[in-house]
């Protein structure tokens, strides 16, 4: 996943530094006559209209300190800052990531939480609206095509303004040499190389040795790098590029004219970070006690309470531990959220979209993103409700029928994770064939000697094979593979990207194990992809779209963690080709991706309805059960009302970072896995010797040009667009993740028709109250989770009769 610097837990104590002196930035003068001082970006101009100039640099006038510098750990500016940026976590580039990852990401996977990044655009008067794909007059690889178009015929090419005095579209500016915006890009781009670097090096120097002086600088470099940014933006507002048809060209100040929040005025984006910033103090600093345990407190998310909620199987604890993390989380930040969700929407339209929920779609380029969605969760669910419906009554084995209804929805709390988003954790005691156990390599890995660094090796070697990039010599030298002995290091895996074309690292405590040596294919799929774009502009160094880089990584897991490749490691030494370890084996892969969907879904889904103003904010509460009842046939252990504030108990709803793109990546790296399997032989559709889920891409240079192909254009053209040229396909596709889980699919019909299974849920009981006395209420083997009653329409008639004529008698004798 995309690398998100996570120590935003840390920024609420920095914001409370005393005010200290900005740094300057040197930019290309505003079009306007003036003298005037900007006193937020210590700006000045005297440049008559129109004119930028291209000699004078956008680097901070305060120096960098010099001196003996460690290899590969860069100086950092010790200038001082004067306010936080929350989204720190990216990895050093810019805050230009659209509210949802536009921005060239590295690649934090901490476990399966598909966590942390962040940032957002902004054009604010005028009319850049032009529809690239369909303009008669827009030529995307014809550079010359102005002396081919009848309207500018005698024209010079790269004068797109001609006369002045004309009425044309493309005269209301002045004269833009195209050749001049590009000279402009260029140096811009080499400037903001050269300050991600700085800043990258500061959040590494963090990350792989966490203290004090470290987390200061690496704020101090994060704030330096924003204000850059938003310094690039205002020279980047005033080149005239309406009259711009080059595609590349416009793309790139499209592009860079995108900051998000950063709009706001700086008062708003003061209150907007702080906002974020005391949400966040609130959920990484959340602890619950102990069930039948008032005085044993202080159980965190990390480790203590994920462990409980995968691993025990009591009921009324795993109940005490869900209610207790959702009160000290989510409840005590819903007034918060509801100023964010004003603000948040304030820079949307500030960056020219009607809401929020339009800004957080922008980077899929889609008018219809929604509906596409929409469409590829159906396409999925009729699966999606085979599994729901065989690990239900599973449950209901464990827990008994009088908890767990047949038709109900399934209690979120049993479902081995705080959040129901992965059901991994109940994998051990639902497996179709528990007989048979699960493929782990471990003990193998032990047994012949694997380290860290022959991991490494071994993943290196996987892409070779396929005739893609070794890593370069400063990947060897420079990253980190074991947690060091004598400092504390943020162990999540990470790629990063230090934005110079040559060092590119990984932070990754591992350990010889199966999953780290998943993993550290997965994260090294990201230095690959870092390569192939490497020679794209900088704004353009970054994902097809939002879900790319994931949907890459875990495309090269599905062919690495396949018993096939296992075998071919010699990590198996004996035959697991049957039905059962195949049926174990997709079903443990279902677990963990196909449950995800509707949580991942559900998640977006409901911001966006916030965002748009369809649902009030008295209803945030019941809203999100009553999507999560919708999608995933998901309802709360206990009555909820609009006291709580659900939602808030997951890390990307107060952090505010958008969720979808980890949707669109789950259904995309089965569609990336099939072609790549199609096109090298080793998936054959409708030949049962050749299954989807069996092929491993592992010494097939064919599938090593189709990944290259995927990934050097980075974000240059639209993802569609990439999609089409690489695998044949423009849009998301459902059948391919269905195409991947056929077998477990058959043997879920199979079982649940043996059992006499209900597909699907009915509502059993309301899982929400606006009412506020309702608050609190612990309902416990009532009607609620009762599995014998159900109601009908016909009882619900009924009970609506006995209650008008109950009401109208106690009126009659008052």
């Amino acid at each position: 996943m995309a690398c998100a610097r996570t120590f935003v837990q840390i920024l609420v104590q920095t914001l409370i530094l005393s005010c200290y002196a900005e740094p300057q930035l040197d930019l290309p003068p505003l079009p306007q006559v003036s003298t005037q001082r900007n006193p937020y970006y210590g700006l000045s101009s005297t440049t008559p209209a129109n004119q930028y100039d291209l000699n004078r640099n956008f680097q901070f006038t305060s120096a960098r300190p010099q001196g003996s510098i460690t290899p590969g750990v860069y100086p950092v500016s010790s200038t001082p800052i004067s306010r936080i940026n929350p989204d720190i976590n990216n990895n050093g580039y810019p805050s230009l990531d659209y509210g949802n990852g536009r921005n060239p990401t590295s690649t934090l996977r901490p476990n399966d939480d598909r966590n942390r990044e962040l940032r957002p655009f902004d054009d604010r008067s005028r009319d850049d609206r032009i529809d690239i794909n369909n303009d008669a007059n827009f030529r995307r690889n014809d550079p010359n095509f102005a002396r081919n178009d009848p309207n500018y015929v005698g024209t010079n090419p790269y004068t797109f303004n001609g006369d002045v005095n004309s009425n044309r579209l493309d005269d209301r500016f002045n004269h833009a040499s195209l050749q001049r915006v590009r000279d402009f890009l260029l140096q811009a781009d080499e400037q903001a190389s050269k300050e991600c670097t700085n800043n990258v090096a500061a959040q590494w120097n963090f990350e792989t040795d966490v203290n004090d002086a470290t987390q200061h600088a690496a704020l101090e470099a994060q704030q330096r790098y924003t204000l850059f940014q938003r310094g690039l933006w205002e020279a980047a507002q005033h080149v005239p590029r309406g009259a711009i048809r080059d595609f590349g060209t416009f793309r790139q100040l499209r592009m860079l004219s995108i900051i998000g929040p950063a709009a706001l005025p700086p008062d708003q984006l003061d209150r907007y970070n702080r906002i974020i910033n005391d949400m966040l103090a609130v959920y990484n600093t959340a602890e619950i006690c102990a069930y039948n345990e008032p005085f044993k407190c202080g159980l965190h998310l990390q480790p203590d309470l994920q462990f409980i909620m995968s691993h025990s199987r009591d009921w009324d604890e795993l109940q005490h531990v869900w209610t207790e993390w959702r009160r000290n989380t989510g409840r005590r930040i819903r007034d918060l959220y509801e100023q964010l969700v004003d603000l948040t929407n304030q820079a949307a339209r500030l960056n020219n979209f009607t809401d929020a929920s339009a800004y957080w779609m922008f980077p899929y380029e889609s008018f219809s993103m929604r509906q596409e969605v929409e469409e590829v969760w159906e396409q999925v669910k009729p699966i999606y409700d085979l599994l729901h419906a065989y690990v239900r009554r599973r449950l209901r084995e464990a827990y008994g029928p009088e908890r767990i209804s047949r038709s109900a929805p399934i209690p979120a709390h049993i479902l081995g994770d705080m959040w129901g988003q992965s059901w991994s954790g109940i994998v051990p005691f639902t497996l179709p064939y528990p007989g048979k156990n699960l493929v782990d390599v471990t003990p193998e890995m032990v047994q012949q000697g694997y380290t860290p660094l022959t991991i490494f090796q071994l993943a290196e070697e996987f892409f070779v094979s396929m005739n893609m990039s070794a890593m370069p010599q400063d990947f060897w030298a420079l990253s980190l593979f074991e947690q060091p002995a004598n400092r504390h290091t943020h162990c999540q895996p990470s790629a990063w990207d230090f934005c110079n074309g040559h060092d590119y690292r990984i932070k990754m405590c591992t350990h010889p194990d199966m999953k780290d040596l998943i993993t550290a294919h997965h994260e090294m799929a990201h230095i690959e992809y870092f390569l192939a774009y490497k020679n794209q502009p900088k704004v353009f160094r970054d994902g097809a779209n939002p879900g790319f880089h994931e949907a890459i990584g875990e495309a090269i897991a599905l062919s690495v963690s396949s018993p096939r490749h296992l075998q071919t490691l010699g990590l198996i030494q004996r035959s697991v080709d049957d039905t059962a370890h195949d049926i174990n084996y997709l079903y443990t892969q279902a677990m963990d991706k196909l449950s995800f969907l509707p949580f991942a879904l559900v998640m977006d889904r409901w911001r966006w309805d916030v965002f748009t103003g369809d649902v009030r904010k008295e209803q945030y509460n019941c809203h999100w059960w009553r999507l999560r009842e919708q999608y995933g046939g998901i309802k709360p252990p206990v009555l909820r009302s609009e006291l709580d504030f659900d939602p808030g108990s997951k890390y990307h709803i107060p952090a505010n970072i958008p969720y979808i793109r980890y949707f669109v990546s789950t259904i995309l790296q089965f569609q990336i896995h099939r072609a790549l399997c199609e096109r090298t032989g080793q998936f054959i559709p409708g030949d049962p010797s050749r299954p989807l889920h069996k092929c491993d891409i592992y010494r097939n240079p064919e599938a090593g040009r189709i990944l290259t192909r995927l990934m050097e254009r980075g974000s240059s053209v639209p993802w569609s667009q990439v999609l089409q040229e690489s695998i044949g396909e423009t849009r998301l596709n459902g059948d391919a993740m269905r195409e991947y889980f056929r077998p477990l699919e058959e043997w879920l019909r199979s079982e649940n028709l043996r059992t006499g299974e209900y597909l699907g849920w009915s509502y059993d009981g309301d899982y929400c109250k606006f009412s506020i006395e309702t608050a609190g209420l612990q309902v416990y083997g009532g009607f609620y989770n009762a599995a014998s009653t159900h109601f009908d329409v016909t009882t619900f008639v009924i009970l609506l009769i006995t209650s008008a004529v109950a009401t109208a008698s106690a009126l009659r004798w008052r």
